[in-house]
C-alpha cells in the first residue's frame, strides 16, 4: 500500500508531530510501502512537487521540535477541475490512503475528494487529521495547536500584566489582538485566570458579538472607575460597526479584520484622549515552541498515527476526533467522525461558556479548558496567578 499526506493552511506549533505520527505509524506495518507528500498543500500535487518520505523519518522526528510546517502549507482554492486533476494524480501514484493535515478549509477539501473517488469507485481512502490553534472544528472536543496557542497566550498575558502594572500613572490602555476565526475559543482562553470583572484582562470581545465602538468606549469609562490601566483583548475576526468610516471600511463579506486594533487605538485616543499601545503577536501563537503544550504535542502525534491505522481498518471519508471521557483527572478517547457531518462547519464558543457582562469565562467554559492545561499549570505553580503586592 502507497500513503499520501499532505499539510494545508496555516500551521500550528504541532502540525508536525501529527506529519511524524503518519510517517513513524506507516513504517512500522509491512503492508505500507511508500510514503508520500505533496509540498505546499494540495497545489504541490497540480504543480508535480511530490516528495518521497519513507527514508526520511529523523527529519520529520527532528522537525517536531521547530515551528512552521515542514511540507508547507497552501491556502490556493482549487476548482473541481483542480480537484479530479488531483484525484487522478493519486491514481498515477498507485496510492492507497490519502490523509490530510488542516483546518476547515481542508475538511471539506479532503471530503470533496473523497465524493470524488466514491463516484468513481475508486478505493482510495480518505482522512482528515484536524489542527488549527482557532480550535473551530466541529466532532472533536478540541483540535491539536489550541492547547499550544492557549498556553502560549496565558504566558504573554502574565507577562504583560507584570509590565502594565508597573505604571498607574497616567492611565494607559493596552490593545491585544488575538488569532482564533470567527470563534472565540482562543481569545476567551484569556481571561481564564480571572476570578473578579476588573481582573486582567478586564474588557475581552468574542468575535460571535458585534460591538460597537460607543459601546467600547462606555465599557472602558466604566472600567477606569476601578482600575488605572485597562487591558483589552480583541479579535482579529472582530465584527466591530462604528460612527467612522475609517474604521468601518473593510469589506464586509471577508471576515478577516486583522489591525482592528490599529484603528480601535485611534478611536479610543480621539474621543478619550487615553494614551493607548498595542500588542498583536499574531503568528507567534502558532510558532513558539518554547511554548508549546506537551500535552498536545502527544495527541497531535497520536493522532497522527491513529489515522494510518483507521485506514487500514478499510475506513474512508472520516476525521480522527478526541473524544474526553473524563474532565477531572482529564482523559480521552480517538474517534472516527464522518466527513460529511462536520465538513467545513465552524463550531463557534457555546454562549453559555461567556459571562458577557463580566468579560469572563463562565464555570462551562474553566472546566473544559483547564483540564487541558493541568500538565502546564502543574509545571509552573504561578501560571493562573494575578496576586500583586497591593
Amino acid at each position: 500500500m502507497n500513503i499520501f499526506v499532505a499539510q494545508s493552511g496555516g500551521p500550528t506549533p504541532v502540525i508536525n508531530s501529527t506529519l511524524y505520527g503518519v510517517l513513524a505509524q506507516s513504517l512500522e506495518l509491512d503492508e505500507i510501502k511508500n510514503v508520500i507528500a505533496s509540498v505546499d498543500g494540495l497545489e504541490g500535487i497540480l504543480r508535480n512537487n511530490i516528495i518521497h518520505l519513507t527514508n526520511k523519518i529523523d527529519l520529520i522526528k527532528n522537525a517536531k521540535e521547530q515551528p512552521g510546517a515542514i511540507l508547507g502549507g497552501s491556502r490556493y482554492e482549487l476548482t473541481n477541475a483542480d480537484l479530479e486533476k488531483i484525484v487522478d494524480k493519486l491514481l498515477e501514484l498507485s496510492i492507497n490512503v490519502f490523509c490530510y493535515i488542516g483546518g476547515n478549509g481542508s475538511s471539506r477539501t479532503i471530503n470533496k475528494v473523497h465524493e470524488i473517488c466514491k463516484s468513481r469507485n475508486l478505493d482510495i481512502r480518505c482522512i482528515f487529521i484536524p489542527k488549527t490553534v482557532d480550535n473551530d472544528i466541529f466532532g472533536t472536543d478540541h483540535t491539536p495547536g489550541y492547547i499550544s496557542a492557549a498556553k502560549f497566550l496565558l504566558h504573554s498575558l502574565k507577562q504583560l500584566e507584570a509590565d502594565i502594572r508597573s505604571n498607574s500613572f497616567p492611565s494607559q490602555i493596552e490593545i491585544m489582538e488575538v488569532m482564533g476565526g470567527n470563534a472565540g475559543w482562543l481569545i476567551g482562553a484569556s481571561a481564564i485566570r480571572k476570578k473578579h470583572k476588573n481582573d486582567f484582562p478586564q474588557l475581552v470581545y468574542l468575535p460571535e458579538r458585534e460591538t460597537t465602538i460607543e459601546e467600547i468606549l462606555s465599557d472602558i469609562q466604566t472600567a477606569m472607575k476601578e482600575n488605572t490601566n485597562i487591558l483589552i483583548m480583541v479579535s482579529d475576526h472582530m465584527k466591530l460597526t462604528s460612527f467612522t468610516s475609517e474604521i468601518n471600511h473593510h469589506n464586509p463579506r471577508q471576515k478577516y479584520n486583522g489591525g482592528i486594533s490599529y484603528r480601535l487605538a485611534q478611536e479610543i485616543q480621539k474621543h478619550l484622549e487615553i494614551k493607548t499601545s498595542i500588542t498583536i503577536p499574531n503568528k507567534l501563537y502558532r510558532s513558539s515552541m518554547n511554548l508549546v503544550s506537551h500535552q498536545d504535542l502527544q495527541e497531535a502525534e497520536i493522532i497522527g498515527k491513529e489515522a494510518i491505522r483507521t485506514a487500514l481498518k478499510g475506513e474512508t471519508g472520516k476525521m480522527i476526533g478526541i473524544e474526553r471521557t473524563s474532565g477531572n483527572p482529564y482523559e480521552y478517547k480517538l474517534i472516527q467522525v464522518d466527513l460529511s457531518e462536520i465538513s467545513g462547519k465552524e463550531r463557534v464558543m457555546p454562549s453559555d461558556f461567556w459571562d458577557s457582562r463580566n468579560f469572563m469565562p463562565t464555570d462551562k467554559f474553566k472546566n473544559y479548558l483547564l483540564p487541558l492545561l493541568e500538565k502546564e499549570i502543574n509545571m509552573d505553580s504561578n501560571y493562573l496567578t494575578t496576586e500583586s503586592l497591593y
